[in-house]
């Protein structure tokens, strides 16, 4: 079993890290060995990429699954599961998919073509009580036949054809040329039948307190460096505790809980969604009162992470900066006396700044009835127009305009509007996207808030936890100074 090779940059964290002069350090190479403990928001509990939301079942994703693409360390893509690089055939409607030879699952089993296209297609099959696709569809929305799924008509794709053991094609439904960016996000991580995945670590236990992975031994870039992996959970004085006290090498969370804490992309979204069917004629005044809250004092005041005020529904990150002034629509009647406002359970943030958008709208002679919800109700009642508004905050996973609107669409308004919305930024970047970014919130009658991330907090002797460009650490990437040795 072979090690991985040391991802580009690591050398030149341990002259940081350890305080060794560059030239002297960069031959060091990355340790092998010792266990990593990694303390979390909350102890993971999903391990399905196809289901994964929350930062603490992402983490896990991440050390279990591996994709076809991956983000490098610069942001850009490189080859995962792939040979190479998806290119588009003539026309832009089609990509050719070609596996490495010799691919396999955590437990052994072969990682074929037809593995890669029933992965995909679990994304948008109808499961769980509710019946409803996965959170992460926006994935499979541009390949041709994904209505057809979505609405009962067929059990999978049309778009996803298996040539081999090793070649797939996809077919879309219109020119995506960010569709290689959509295999490099977590979601697309290939999952056999079994719910084995091909990452860096395979599942050895858990409990109420923590999930124990060991090495996969047919990880595409070889062994991770660490023999242990322990994911668990503590708040922000727990964490710092133990980090000081050596009983932890990581912390992942909104607070910085150590000197040399890195801050991770600010991308997940939060918005206001106004329910036009409720509101009426006075959904505009709605939004003009909202419009005239200062963003840049909620991502200040009542974000504990990394926050930045947003333009339009894209993260800073992705789509930097602001779309020139569009006259709204005109306020052509009333705001309405009162309305329900509902936020998801479980998340200060929304709640607080819930609480702050309900002392504005007072002042503008609206009264708010604040109400909390878990995420799945809260989908449902939005779905279901019983509400007259609602705060929802979706991890932005797809590192492309066309692909963060359609997250965000498919989280507020379904698949059909995140299609839509996917097909009008498809190939855009910069001005032109802004000034599409910013007409479809207006179509959607959604209000953006603010963005925000975790933030990384090391030991000092662990190497190679700087979060990359999607806002995520790969946990076969961390090493200790001395393999952990004592």
């Amino acid at each position: 079993m072979i090690r991985r090779a040391a991802a580009p940059g690591l050398a030149l964290v341990v002259a940081l890290g350890a305080g060794v002069p560059g030239p002297a350090a960069a031959a060091i190479p990355p340790a092998s060995g010792g266990e990593l403990r990694v303390l979390l928001p909350a102890t993971p509990r999903v391990g399905d990429p196809a289901q994964a939301t929350a930062p603490q079942d992402l983490a896990l994703v991440r050390a279990l699954q591996a994709t076809l693409v991956e983000v490098d360390a610069s942001g850009g893509l490189a080859p995962g599961l792939l040979a190479e690089l998806p290119a588009p055939e003539p026309g832009g409607t089609a990509y050719r998919l070609r596996l490495r030879p010799g691919l396999r699952f955590g437990d052994g089993t072969p990682l074929r073509a037809a593995d890669v296209a029933a992965s995909l297609a679990r994304l948008l099959a109808r499961s769980g009580p509710a019946r409803e696709p996965s959170p992460h569809a926006w994935v499979l929305l541009p390949v041709l036949g994904a209505d057809a799924v979505l609405e009962g008509r067929a059990a999978a794709p049309a778009g996803l054809e298996v040539l081999s053991e090793l070649e797939l094609r996809v077919v879309l439904a219109f020119p995506f040329p960010e569709l290689p960016w959509a295999l490099a996000a977590l979601p697309s991580a290939v999952v056999s039948s079994r719910g084995a995945g091909a990452g860096p670590f395979v599942l050895d236990g858990h409990d109420a307190g923590a999930v124990r992975l060991a090495p996969n031994p047919h990880a595409v870039r070889g062994l991770p460096f660490a023999d242990r992996l322990l994911l668990g959970a503590a708040d922000a004085r727990g964490a710092a505790r133990a980090l000081e006290r050596g009983q932890a090498e990581l912390a992942i969370r909104p607070e910085a809980v150590s000197d040399g804490a890195v801050p991770a992309a600010p991308l997940t979204v939060t918005v206001l969604a106004l329910q036009r069917s409720r509101l009426g004629a006075g959904t505009e005044a709605v939004r003009r009162a909202v419009e005239a809250v200062d963003r840049a004092e909620l991502a200040r005041r009542f974000v504990r992470g990394p926050s930045v005020p947003l333009e339009t529904l894209v993260p800073p990150a992705i789509l930097p900066g602001r779309p020139r002034p569009r006259p709204g629509r005109l306020a052509t009647a009333p705001a309405p006396r009162q309305l329900t406002l509902l936020v998801p359970a479980g998340a200060p943030e929304a709640l607080a700044a819930a609480d702050r958008l309900q002392v504005k709208l007072h002042d503008a002679g609206i009264r708010v009835s604040v109400e909390t919800a878990p995420p799945e109700r809260l989908a449902a009642r939005l779905a279901a127009g019983d509400c007259e508004a609602a705060i929802r905050s979706v991890p932005v996973l797809g590192l492309r305009p066309a692909l963060a609107a359609g997250q965000v669409a498919l989280a507020t308004r379904g698949p059909a509007a995140a299609r839509q919305a996917m097909a009008a930024l498809a190939g855009l970047e910069g001005p032109a996207a802004l000034a599409r970014a910013a007409e479809l919130e207006r179509s959607l009658d959604l209000v953006p808030l603010f963005a925000s991330g975790q933030r990384a907090s090391p030991a000092p002797a662990l190497q190679g936890a700087a979060p990359r460009a999607d806002g995520g650490i790969d946990p076969g990437d961390l090493w200790l100074l001395g393999g952990g040795a004592p």
